[in-house]
């Protein structure tokens, strides 16, 4: 049996948490930094893709495909907690093979890391309480809304909300937890991250949503193509053999997206469409 070895995600674990470090072996078909294991930066406070369960390991729905990814190549995972801007930069200086978060795929973040081939199609959601009464984007000027620093949100607030008070968090749930207390006036972030939060907070709403123009992926060194291939190469077997549908609806109540489906068009003979 292929073991998947998850260290614990939180702050008890914040010094076993190191990276590796090291060049990959001779012996490595997939140029990893520890030969016959993925080093995979996570980041735990992006519900549905990837939280910490009470016992401190990763779950979610990214969490799912890097197991069965890791499974089918016969290599072990060993996660580290992360938050997405530190573990992008960890790909670029060799400490991770992977991030595996929710990632926006943008032109910028392909300048410095490589992106598998999309997982899911989302939308940008702003997150209000329920007694905030804006409901379209220009009715937040003056406001102050969080976004997490280095998530692709930052974009939407900076140009789709004009004069809005940008107030940047290291990560969603100390966003979310400063909207509560009533010190944000909202919160920006992915559609199915915001979707998760309203279950569990009742005082929470979406105000408004909106389309994305790029798929969500992780990430992998931009120069290790080997390893890049060969996740591709498992998600398109996932995809073939209708794993990735069964995981995707484990995660999710609505169906793919047009744009995930567009890149992956088996799903649609699947989905009975």
């Amino acid at each position: 049996m292929i073991r998947i070895r998850v260290l614990a995600v939180g702050a008890a674990a914040a010094l076993s948490l190191t990276a590796c470090g090291g060049g990959s072996s001779k012996n490595d078909p997939y140029g990893l930094e520890t030969a016959g294991t993925i080093e995979a930066a996570v980041s735990t406070d992006q519900p549905p893709f990837a939280t910490a369960s009470k016992a401190g390991a990763p779950q979610g729905y990214i969490v799912d495909i890097t197991d069965e990814v890791a499974k089918r190549l016969r290599l072990k995972v060993n996660y580290k907690a992360s938050t997405v801007p530190a573990a992008l930069q960890g790909l670029t200086s060799g400490q991770y093979d992977l991030a595996a978060s929710g990632l926006g795929v943008t032109a910028e973040r392909q300048k410095q890391v490589a992106f598998t081939k999309a997982l899911y199609w989302s939308t940008t959601a702003v997150v209000t309480r329920k007694d905030e009464s804006a409901s379209q984007v220009t009715d937040f000027r003056g406001k102050k809304v969080g976004v997490v620093t280095g998530a692709v949100q930052e974009a939407f607030v900076e140009q789709k909300m004009p004069g809005a008070r940008k107030v940047q968090f290291a990560n969603q749930n100390a966003a979310v937890s400063q909207l509560l207390s009533g010190n944000l006036d909202a919160f920006v972030v992915g559609g199915p991250d915001a979707e998760a939060y309203l279950k569990q907070y009742t005082k929470l709403k979406i105000a408004l949503s909106a389309p994305v123009d790029h798929p969500t992926s992780m990430a992998v060194q931009k120069k290790n193509t080997k390893l890049l291939q060969a996740v591709d190469g498992q998600l398109t077997a996932m995809v073939g053999d209708g794993t990735f549908l069964r995981i995707y609806k484990k995660w999710f109540t609505e169906p793919p997206a047009d744009g995930l489906v567009a890149t992956w068009p088996a799903l649609k003979s699947q989905l009975g469409s």
